[in-house]
């Protein structure tokens, strides 16, 4: 169904603030989740508001503060706040130490829930003409190759480049399909696709209930992807001390942003132009016979993201938005 966006923005901001979280950063995680949801990137968008997590439900301990700082580098304590007030902060650490200091990284550890698409983190990134790399890491849900155990989480990573024209944005989850992506499965009673998920048991499964209780698989069942996502463990588990779930037994998640100032090598302004040579490039060669055009990473988010923008309408699904609905009324009693 089609929703007006400034609809949508109300409503969101509305759940948000009838609990624990002030006008500000309800404006903060709607701006991630509106960055999702008319990115067509459905398990990230409105659908936090329904599932395991409810993001309005999120009690935060204290703000998030900083514990170590250098000048290039710091070091976030996220305060059990959701992943993704912690992710605003580090991508705007990012942006200033970089722009400072030609170069930055920041890690983050005790937050709760989702960061969401972290493209959007990479995108903010870009848009002031610096390469950003961001990891998030999960609750352990995906079991490696050749295990049947839930050992490493979805482990996203996204890459932001600038362009002359909108930055190119490259956002991928290591997993066969997000947490979210089951959550959306069960609400909308429909099976998973073969070859994302296991039961309890180790054998394959598409009921996204029996794959909550047993373990996703890596993308493309792969060993390649698999490392990928081990890697990704390390840097938002390993490095910044996300290992453990806490005594509480939830599992509080880690994340890294990284920051490059193309001034360091060629130029911001020589990056761009060889950036859009590259896409330019690219977008100009021959498609395959399977296909009529040959498409970059993040062309369709990006095009889904503007038209919807000009319209001022999104499309979400009927069922997730009817349960947002109801949710507000209970919140109103």
């Amino acid at each position: 169904m089609k929703v007006k966006i400034n609809e949508l923005q109300r409503l969101m901001h509305q759940i948000l603030t009838s609990r624990y979280f002030t006008s500000p950063e309800a404006k903060d995680i709607v701006e991630v989740l509106l960055y999702a949801e008319i990115s067509g990137k459905k398990t990230q968008g409105i659908i936090k508001f329904l599932g395991t997590e409810p993001i309005q439900d999120i009690k935060p301990l204290y703000k998030p503060k900083i514990i170590k700082e250098t000048q290039s580098s710091v070091f976030i304590d996220g305060g059990h706040n959701p992943g993704m007030l912690v992710a605003k902060m580090a991508t705007e650490l990012a942006i200033t130490k970089c722009s400072q200091n030609g170069f930055a990284i920041i890690g983050a550890n005790n937050s709760y829930s989702s960061t969401g698409a972290i493209g959007y983190y990479a995108n903010e990134i870009a848009k002031h003409d610096l390469i950003g790399i961001v990891m998030s890491g999960t609750p352990k849900a995906v079991a490696p190759y050749g295990s049947i155990d839930r050992l490493i989480g979805i482990n996203p990573i996204a890459f932001g480049f600038p362009t002359e024209n909108d930055p190119l944005v490259f956002d991928i989850a290591t997993a066969a399909i997000t947490w979210y992506g089951l959550v959306k499965a069960k609400i909308m009673g429909q099976k998973l696709p073969e070859g994302v998920a296991v039961d309890e048991l180790g054998n394959p499964t598409k009921d996204p209930e029996k794959a909550m209780k047993g373990a996703l698989l890596t993308f493309g069942e792969n060993r390649k992807m698999s490392g990928l996502s081990i890697v990704i463990e390390l840097f938002t588990g390993a490095l910044v001390g996300a290992i453990d779930s806490d005594t509480d037994g939830k599992w509080y998640s880690g994340n890294l942003f990284i920051a490059i100032d193309p001034n360091l090598f060629i130029g911001r302004e020589k990056l761009k132009k060889n950036s859009t040579l590259l896409i330019n490039k690219i977008k100009k060669s021959r498609p395959s016979s399977e296909y009529e055009k040959v498409i970059i990473p993040g062309e369709m988010a990006l095009k889904s993201r503007k038209d919807a923008e000009a319209k001022g309408i999104v499309e979400v699904d009927v069922k997730v938005y009817s349960e947002m609905l109801l949710l507000t009324k209970k919140l109103e009693k």
